[in-house]
């Protein structure tokens, strides 16, 4: 029996559902989508604003597949099918309380043709840039070494097994005044968190949630920071870096965004999944 691949991928750039002071859906910007056979998609907007609540500089998405013949390996010649995703968003100002200079989502995977059926995948070149919130510059430190480190799920749930770098991902911080004080919304976003985490990788549906903020400097008091999610008052909630882990796919969204009152409405910033298989 033949074997065929069938790659799957996407990227989106911004988007978002607006509910007070008004009720629309702001088209998504910068979509890309891969195609079962593989190949390229890109796009891209430039000096994007709706109304005058969000903006953007330039926001562009890529994704490609490919067919890697007689790629060389320890083992010998491989036919590989390698995936890049990548979401850049440039010049982001949110109501003036979120500003970056640059968000990047970038996700390449491999997937050795009648190998294991799990694509290795890496997230390096994931990263904020002058990231502020409330005008506070917040240094971001993104454990993308660790998730790269083990490049399969296979790997991932040995690493939580045995490696406190991977486990520490879904510890809380102990440094807590957060427990006695977090609002009850919060908990939702830190479900993957934990006192002493299991003892078996943590999933739902085989897909394990969780962050890549390993820490976020120094505190500010214009706003509460739980885990990687933060709260600012009158504005609403930020959560950050959020990745989802399975044997086939990995997905990222750098920045959720859930608008409070006086504004309302929920945005996703750069987001993709890569994706593909034998079949």
């Amino acid at each position: 029996m033949s074997v065929s691949f069938r790659f799957r991928g996407h990227a989106t750039g911004v988007a978002a559902q607006m509910k007070v002071p008004f009720h629309e859906t702001v088209e998504t910007q910068a979509s890309s989508a891969l195609p079962p056979t593989g190949g390229y998609s890109s796009s891209s907007a430039s000096h994007f604003r709706y109304r005058d609540i969000f903006r953007f500089e330039h926001a562009r998405t890529l994704v490609t597949g490919s067919r890697l013949s007689d790629v060389m390996r320890d083992s010998g010649p491989e036919r590989v099918h390698s995936t890049l995703i990548q979401s850049v968003i440039e010049g982001l100002d949110i109501l003036g309380v979120v500003t970056a200079d640059r968000i990047e989502a970038h996700i390449v995977s491999e997937h050795v043709s009648g190998g294991s059926g799990e694509p290795t995948v890496t997230l390096a070149g994931t990263r904020f840039e002058n990231l502020k919130i409330a005008g506070v510059p917040v240094e971001i430190d993104l454990a993308t070494d660790v998730l790269d480190r083990y490049d399969t799920h296979a790997k991932f749930c040995e690493g939580y097994r045995g490696d406190e770098r991977v486990r520490g991902l879904f510890r809380r911080n102990p440094d807590e005044e957060e427990k006695e004080f977090r609002p009850s919304f919060v908990n939702r976003f830190l479900s993957h968190l934990s006192d002493e985490p299991a003892e078996e990788l943590p999933s739902v549906n085989g897909i394990t949630g969780l962050s890549l903020v390993r820490s976020m400097g120094k505190p500010s008091p214009l706003f509460k920071r739980y885990g990687h999610v933060i709260h600012v008052q009158g504005f609403g909630t930020i959560r950050l870096a959020e990745v989802g882990v399975s044997s086939l796919t990995r997905s990222v969204t750098m920045m959720h965004v859930n608008m409070g009152s006086p504004v309302m409405g929920d945005m996703a910033v750069g987001s993709g999944e890569d994706g593909g298989s034998d079949w």
